[in-house]
């Protein structure tokens, strides 16, 4: 970007987040001037106020859930919401389903009924734990020390697509980004990277979890994963087109849910959210979670600063922020780097 954006202000803080803290650095380095009060400011901090129920429900994994179930449910493993109250409910439907339909009990089939159970509210991987039967998920119910709340239990997929190491596969999860606006929908950056677990993947050994989850931290500061931008990956060529066919029938779920956070009333608004999609050994993507405002790294020295994330910012710069700050009519502006993809 040429530095010709002198007139253009901005009002963000950036120590409120570290989507602040980026835009506010490169916002800088662009030539925009910090405006020290809010209503000045031709982009502010309310320009990221998207209505927070729908923004909560991308979020929060048990309304993720619960949205995938009614509008587009082969997108994701099976689901169920589970907390304290209806665990018990929860077991039997499952045990009378797979016994149902299969004709088989649980022990005779425990290979394909590992399930792993999700926080509803946190991220990173914090509390994760993961069954390889559903006695084990009952004997953690059981247990007056485990952590409360709502949660997402989930069947695991014990077979994934592995990136080859020097000796073993890899498992690894993609991550993707998605802006969500009140005045243009949705659109996706076509860029993204993934997260390959450091450990080699293990698939019927869950005494080291290290191997099954793909976040960057799960033990304080000691990375987990090696972060690699998809653009490094031919592989990543076919899964693309199947991710913007698992986000558009999601999106347009959220719509018909909260059409509200669609229409543009006083301010122009806008949300960015990290998506998490994960590849079986059939080559099927599914969708595993989302992520409000992600934990964009902040330090200049982090690997994907350079080969991912300085492009990610210059466009979202050019496409949005510029856009809003200048009060282009919707009809006039150009997406160059985001494509839509709800409808």
């Amino acid at each position: 970007m040429d530095k010709k954006y002198g007139q253009y202000r901005f009002f963000l803080q950036p120590s409120q987040s570290p989507t602040y803290y980026n835009l506010c650095k490169f916002l800088k380095k662009e030539g925009w001037n910090y405006e020290e009060r809010n209503h000045l400011a031709n982009f502010n901090e309310q320009n990221f106020e998207f209505y927070l129920p729908a923004a909560e429900c991308l979020e929060f994994k048990h309304l993720l859930s619960k949205l995938v179930d009614q509008y587009c449910p082969q997108i994701m493993p099976q689901t169920y919401c589970i907390n304290d109250q209806n665990w018990p409910s929860i077991l039997n439907h499952i045990e009378d389903a797979y016994y149902n339909i299969r004709k088989i009990s649980f022990s005779q089939k425990a290979g394909d009924l590992t399930w792993i159970l999700k926080p509803s509210l946190l991220n990173n991987g914090q509390n994760i734990k993961i069954f390889q039967n559903m006695h084990q998920v009952e004997q953690h119910y059981l247990n007056a020390n485990r952590l409360g709340g709502e949660h997402v239990l989930q069947h695991y997929i014990t077979n994934p697509h592995l990136l080859k190491g020097p000796r073993l596969g890899h498992k690894y999860s993609i991550r993707m980004f998605v802006i969500l606006t009140n005045y243009a929908g949705a659109y996706l950056y076509p860029y993204g990277y993934f997260n390959i677990a450091l450990n080699a993947y293990q698939a019927t050994n869950f005494t080291d979890i290290r191997p099954h989850l793909t976040n960057e931290h799960l033990i304080g500061n000691e990375y987990n994963v090696v972060q690699i931008p998809t653009k490094q990956y031919d592989l990543f060529k076919p899964f693309y087109p199947k991710i913007k066919n698992i986000l558009t029938p999601l999106i347009n779920g959220l719509r018909k849910m909260y059409p509200c956070a669609f229409i543009p009333e006083n301010k122009r608004t806008l949300s960015i959210f990290g998506f998490d999609f994960m590849v079986d050994s059939h080559s099927k993507v599914w969708l595993l979670e989302a992520n409000h405002g992600p934990c964009f790294p902040t330090n200049d020295d982090h690997p994907l600063q350079k080969g991912f994330y300085y492009d990610f910012w210059q466009s979202v710069i050019l496409d949005f922020i510029f856009p809003i700050s200048c009060q282009k009519n919707e009809a006039d502006i150009q997406y160059k780097f985001f494509e839509r993809i709800d409808i």
